[in-house]
């Protein structure tokens, strides 16, 4: 990341963070197939759980771009990313169309986190008050100026229209938006330019004491995106052979 090495703790959130949103899609797809109460996995704690990891992703991915810019913005590197960041939204795009039709994906956590990396791109050398401010505004403007002008999905990925969209997942950019901001004001304040042992790829498991359990949970840290991505078509076919063994 830019000049700064790689913070295995960085890594351990964001593999943490994958794990619980597999564990989260793995009860939606046995709500899905039938095998648990579908509206129990939509719903109450199991939403917020969902909400909770959302949120994680965004902070993380939030104080991750701080780390990326803080020695220096690499455009190339910048739009390389972005443009991985945003074919794989597409992609989802096209997939949850194929597969659930008028409830595909539009404007899900990938298509935020690519929109995200836009503002980060032209906010991050605010100070960190105005950032922390900025996250707060972005909470708030969808309590004042909700309304039903923005219901059709070209315009309610803003979060302006705060009901149903239909889409299976939703994440609008307000106030969603508002943990990116804060995580990367949180990294701004408290990390700064600082380049210490905290933020060594080599601080919290040195190379003897690594098992394959540690090196496999870092790498699902180091390779989220295509976690996210090939995590549910996994998932979705082991379900769905289960199903058939079963009817059979």
């Amino acid at each position: 990341m830019s000049e700064l090495k790689r913070s295995q703790l960085i890594d351990g959130l964001r593999a943490t963070a994958v794990i619980a949103m597999m564990v989260y899609h793995f009860g939606w797809d046995l709500g899905e197939f039938g095998f648990v109460d579908r509206v129990a996995v939509n719903t109450g704690y199991w939403k917020i759980f969902a909400q909770l990891v959302g949120v994680s992703f965004l902070m993380i991915s939030g104080l991750s771009f701080w780390i990326f810019v803080a020695k220096g913005l690499n455009l190339h590197k910048f739009f390389t990313r972005f443009a991985i960041l945003l074919g794989a939204a597409l992609a989802v795009t096209v997939g949850t169309r194929i597969f659930a039709g008028d409830a595909f994906v539009f404007f899900g956590i990938l298509h935020l986190l690519a929109a995200c990396s836009i503002m980060g791109l032209l906010i991050f050398r605010f100070p960190s008050w105005s950032l922390f401010c900025l996250a707060i505004s972005l909470v708030l403007i969808p309590q004042y100026f909700a309304s039903a002008f923005y219901e059709p999905r070209y315009l309610s990925w803003t979060g302006l229209y705060n009901s149903f969209t239909g889409s299976v997942d939703f994440y609008g950019f307000m106030p969603w938006s508002a943990a990116y901001v804060f995580g990367f004001a949180f990294a701004k304040l408290w990390i700064g330019k600082r380049k210490d042992s905290l933020w060594s790829s080599s601080n919290v498991f040195s190379e003897s004491n690594k098992n394959f359990i540690s090196q496999s949970f870092f790498w699902i840290g180091r390779n989220s995106l295509l976690v996210y991505i090939i995590h549910q078509p996994i998932l979705i076919g082991l379900i769905y052979s289960f199903q058939v063994v079963m009817d059979n």
